[in-house]
């Protein structure tokens, strides 16, 4: 019998920063999706990406059971995430992975447990959680729920550049750059929690704003600065980035036109690095058990 995950993606995060000397994220989820599906066989077994398999098996041990045991299972991903942009592609490849070898064993997890067991793999990120949340991405620990924003939706601005999440940190002074922001930060993130608590675009959008521009100094975004200006000048509420990723998010709500904006952007030749923009809609986090989406929404 086949037992499937289904995780979202995210477009980076609102905002991403060291606060007290810690690192923490508040990612957010959009309609695009990986799914897992794990079933027990005798032969023609796949064993999946590396890090989705030692997913299969983190489950196993977590409940006690020999990791030999899962060796005929089958695990199959198929994804509609780029790889390597900072849509947590792979986050959403193991989380996927996670539910549907608990679906397997009949067993479940919250969705804090499973980021916690996530993050034992690999830096992750909060779209397990149903809610938006600052979460430490290191030890999958939610340190504040946030609520949820209604009605709004991303224009995603793509580029063909890829970016390793390890490679950027591993850098010897990351945490050093990153504490150079770590005021900038504190207050997004105090505009970012005021924006959800009222479901207000605009806080949430001076928030993504200022964490883009401090990660400047971490990983530049090619015309970051032509981006902001002319979502500014759409009427667009922010601009967010994926921190250790290449993608780029601008936050709209559903009345705003984002084939124009898109018309905007390309006009002033982003289209140049940024060679696929397209529109999603910015959905709650958590990991699904079936998919009851339209998925097909990429121009």
């Amino acid at each position: 019998m086949k037992n499937y995950g289904i995780c979202p993606a995210s477009c980076g995060e609102f905002v991403q920063g060291m606060v007290d000397n810690d690192e923490y994220l508040s990612s957010y989820t959009i309609d695009m999706y990986s799914t897992a599906i794990v079933e027990e066989r005798l032969k023609n077994i796949q064993r999946g990406p590396s890090k989705s398999r030692k997913a299969v098996e983190a489950v196993f041990n977590r409940f006690n059971i020999p990791i030999k045991e899962s060796k005929n299972i089958s695990l199959n991903i198929k994804s509609e995430i780029p790889v390597g942009k900072g849509m947590a592609s792979s986050t959403a490849d193991i989380g996927a992975t996670i539910v549907a070898t608990l679906g397997l064993l009949k067993q479940s997890l919250s969705s804090e447990e499973i980021s916690k067991l996530a993050s034992t793999i690999e830096p992750t990120d909060s779209i397990y959680i149903e809610k938006n949340s600052i979460f430490n991405p290191l030890n999958g620990d939610v340190i504040k729920y946030l609520g949820n924003i209604k009605n709004s939706r991303v224009v995603v601005l793509e580029p063909k550049k890829t970016l390793n999440t390890m490679k950027i940190r591993s850098l010897p002074n990351y945490k050093e750059i990153k504490i150079q922001n770590k005021e900038i930060i504190k207050n997004a993130f105090q505009l970012l929690e005021e924006g959800m608590k009222d479901n207000d675009l605009y806080s949430i959008g001076k928030a993504c704003t200022l964490s883009s521009l401090a990660n400047e100094n971490i990983d530049k975004k090619e015309g970051l600065k032509e981006i902001i200006e002319i979502s500014q000048n759409y009427g667009a509420y922010g601009v967010n980035i994926a921190h250790s990723g290449t993608v780029v998010g601008i936050l709209i709500d559903k009345c705003m036109n984002d084939a124009r904006l898109i018309e905007l952007l390309k006009q002033a030749n982003l289209d140049v690095v940024y060679n696929k923009m397209y529109a999603l809609d910015i959905i709650d986090g958590g990991i699904r058990r079936e998919l009851q989406c339209n998925t097909s929404k990429i121009l």
